[in-house]
């Protein structure tokens, strides 16, 4: 039991150094290949957990071969056109103009109740509406309106407000996080002199946000938590 308990912790520490290698795509935006690897290691990884007769290190070995094999593809990929394609695929236009491309939809064999189902999770449910839908090479669609039922933006009706920046979260269950302190370009005094003005006792703040001007929001904590 012990030794079956050290192993797994042994493929755990190792999967997740591994996946932190591959980069931070989440699972719906993996690639082809990507997706591959990623059901390839957890298989690898469950062969060792369920017998112990199997050298840890050979599955190792492999998990470790497997993500090589993906960072050096990627690396190649990056640098011909030809293999990216071959790798990942390309996007597929399967409404152009307003109009559906029945060829496409037939390429990806999709049906059109695929389509309309891909748009409502888009929150489009009037397929009237799209000018252009987009299949991306990770199975998402792209969705471009048109005209009329675009949404407005600020320079479309000529207002121009000012960019405060991104709020930076300084200040988390009452510590103050110097690492994203420094992004804000914020230094830990500062922060605490934010918190202070805010009259709110520093153990009592469940997060503190700041922007260019200064304090963007602030939210205290439950008095039950």
């Amino acid at each position: 039991m012990a030794v079956t308990l050290v192993r797994t912790l042994i493929l755990y520490t190792v999967i997740i150094l591994l996946v932190r290698l591959m980069g931070k795509r989440q699972i719906g935006e993996l690639q082809p290949s990507e997706l591959v690897i990623t059901i390839l290691l957890s298989e690898i990884a469950s062969i060792p957990i369920q017998d112990n007769k199997v050298p840890i290190l050979s599955s190792v070995a492999a998990l470790c071969t497997l993500v090589a094999c993906e960072i050096l593809s990627s690396a190649i990929s990056l640098k011909s056109p030809r293999i990216r394609t071959y790798m990942q695929g390309h996007p597929v236009i399967v409404i152009r103009n307003g109009e559906i491309d029945y060829k496409a939809l037939k390429k990806l064999r999709m049906t059109l109740n695929d389509l309309v189902c891909a748009l409502r999770q888009k929150d489009v449910f009037d397929i009237t509406q799209v000018s252009y839908a987009i299949f991306e090479t990770n199975g998402k669609i792209s969705i471009l309106l048109k005209p009329d039922y675009r949404t407005s933006t600020a320079s479309d009706v000529n207002v121009y407000p000012k960019d405060k920046g991104m709020p930076f979260a300084v200040i988390c269950d009452g510590r103050v996080m110097e690492d994203v302190a420094g992004e804000a370009g914020c230094d830990p005094s500062r922060v605490k002199k934010l918190a202070v003005s805010s009259k709110i006792p520093m153990e009592k703040i469940l997060i503190m946000a700041v922007d260019s001007d200064g304090i963007a929001y602030i939210m205290r904590k439950d008095d039950n938590s």
